[in-house]
């Protein structure tokens, strides 16, 4: 899960980075309380939303009284930073720089071990910065503190070791700053934050885990209770109701057993349950080319029990105005066909739909699945075509489309 800003900032103070004084204002909240809070005169005027770029995108601005940051609040509000949704606006504290730099620490997919990455040309432009000027260090994930022999400023090493400490904490999987900025009073400062939080480790982070840590005599406040964060997308506005109930799938009792909790919910008609990764982006665009556009993103991975496919093919489906269903995967490795059909056969048994259906899937026992669909069909009078992997997913697209347009 990507944090906002001003949710990444209350990780990094409370692991000793020092960061602005601020102030989230959210829609319909009073501007002129929230900027008077703060006590100062000129403020940095900040969107929140889930990506960079903001500030080539106009999604910060500089004002030094009430009436300009009134006019930015609203300017900021009323558009799409970098396509996405404003949640909220941070006013923050303008500082007073002598020098910007970068600071993050993130997973080396190749080395599967974390990496610090230090620049001295911290900023907008960090992507531009040459490689020969950019520092990393591979660390050691067993090490609870920050070891030695780091090539960094002195002025810097507190903060990398404080940043450290909040990437093992909190079960991220990115920490960054960006700028990490010397002050011209000397104090080294985070103006900005972006974490990335690990999803599989939410169970280290509610209101259980601190129980748990109270029961063996341990700081509870230590722990952050991540189901206080406020619910979030991948397109980075509110989430909908049906949304927030398929992230409630992987927190159940089977939580650790396979994946069945990805949704977003789009404005089309055609409701998706794909298998495959890379290969489900794919099918959305082979969708999209045979003129229908999509209800949802959602996708099963893992070998989910078929409880976890049930509910989720349910809330898939609850969805108003559905034209049609395209159930579509590649040939599964260890994903078992007719567990996770079984819980798909449960939800059609309910729901009964009468728009055309088209599955495609392959894998181990596969023709067990498939039997249970067609039985299926047969006592629901279902208007379904499967088929296995001897069609490409794309032409199953195709036959979709030509089923709602006859």
């Amino acid at each position: 899960m990507n944090l906002y800003e001003f949710e990444g900032r209350e990780l990094l103070e409370k692991h000793g980075i020092i960061i602005p004084v601020g102030e989230v204002v959210r829609r319909g909240d009073n501007i002129a309380d929230a900027y008077r809070k703060l006590g100062l005169e000129e403020v940095v005027v900040k969107a929140q939303v889930l990506s960079g770029k903001r500030g080539k995108n106009n999604g910060i601005k500089f004002c030094s009284n009430l009436e300009e940051v009134e006019k930015a609040v609203d300017e900021i509000f009323n558009m799409s930073i970098c396509g996405q949704y404003v949640a909220s606006i941070l006013l923050t504290e303008k500082i007073n720089i002598e020098s910007e730099n970068y600071l993050s620490i993130t997973y080396d997919t190749n080395k599967k071990q974390p990496v610090l990455v230090f620049s001295s040309e911290g900023g907008m432009d960090i992507e531009d910065v040459a490689e020969d000027k950019i520092y990393k260090k591979l660390l050691d994930i067993r090490e609870k503190e920050l070891a030695g022999n780091l090539e960094l400023p002195a002025e810097f090493l507190e903060t990398a070791k404080s940043l450290w400490n909040c990437f093992l904490s909190e079960d991220t999987r990115l920490v960054e700053i960006n700028p990490l900025v010397k002050t011209t009073s000397g104090e080294i400062m985070a103006l900005d934050a972006k974490v990335a939080l690990d999803d599989d480790a939410f169970y280290r982070h509610n209101k259980e885990a601190q129980e748990r840590a109270k029961e063996k005599g341990l700081d509870s406040g230590t722990i952050t209770d991540w189901d206080l964060f406020e619910s979030r997308t991948m397109l980075c506005r509110p989430a909908t109701e049906r949304e927030i109930a398929v992230q409630e799938i992987d927190k159940g009792e089977k939580y650790y057993q396979g994946t069945a909790g990805k949704y977003i919910e789009l404005e089309g008609d055609i409701a998706l349950i794909l298998n495959g990764g890379g290969a489900s982006i794919a099918n959305m665009d082979a969708l999209k080319k045979v003129g229908l556009e999509p209800a949802n993103y959602t996708e099963y991975s893992g070998n989910p029990p078929r409880e976890k496919v049930y509910a989720l093919t349910k809330i898939v489906l609850s969805k108003p105005g559905i034209k049609g269903l395209w159930m579509c995967g590649v040939v599964a490795n260890f994903t078992n066909v007719e567990e996770t059909f079984k819980g798909i056969v449960d939800a059609l048994d309910e729901i009964k739909p009468t728009y055309p259906i088209v599955v495609r899937r392959a894998g181990p026992h596969d023709k067990d699945g498939m039997k249970l669909l067609e039985d299926c069909a047969k006592r629901n009078n279902l208007n379904i075509k499967i088929f296995g992997k001897e069609t490409s997913m794309s032409d199953t697209a195709q036959v979709l489309a030509d089923m709602i347009n006859i």
